[in-house]
């Protein structure tokens, strides 16, 4: 995120992303994410200067005075979740909240729209082979370029 550094070692735009549920009807995970990313991709920063004999005197410029500029984000990692039962024989992606009171496990595979695996997290439960892991992983990547271009319009 070099965007958000101003000085390199000194000045950085600290940028936060408070959600606030107001009802779960399962597959919360994936949810937040998308809700982030769409807010991120909708964050404007103020332009600045570094100027000064220094170079360390930062000047932030009010918005009539210089256009803010966009977040750049350049591979949205997209959470894709999927609840299994019956010893991962049976897969479902998206789980509601009813799935997920009596699924056996879970998996979230974080994954571009490039297909790039940025992260896979499988809490407890039962097991899965690795063939089942990796069929989810490319319904992930189907998924996950089609969210981005969702959040993208």
């Amino acid at each position: 995120m070099e965007f958000l550094c101003v000085v390199a070692g000194k000045h950085v735009w600290s940028v936060h992303v408070d959600l606030h549920i107001l009802d779960d009807g399962g597959n919360l995970i994936d949810a937040a994410n998308i809700a982030a990313l769409a807010a991120l991709s909708t964050f404007w920063r103020p332009e600045c200067t570094v100027g000064g004999d220094d170079g360390q005197q930062v000047t932030v410029h009010d918005p009539e005075v210089r256009d803010p500029l966009p977040l750049t984000i350049h591979h949205m990692p997209i959470a894709v979740t999927f609840a299994y039962f019956g010893e991962g024989n049976i897969v479902v992606l998206d789980p509601t909240y009813k799935e997920e009171a009596v699924m056996g496990g879970r998996m979230a595979a974080i994954v571009n729209s490039n297909g790039d695996v940025c992260a896979i997290q499988k809490a407890g439960g039962e097991g899965l082979m690795s063939s089942v892991t990796m069929q989810c992983l490319r319904i992930a990547s189907v998924k996950a370029a089609d969210i981005t271009s969702k959040i993208k319009k």
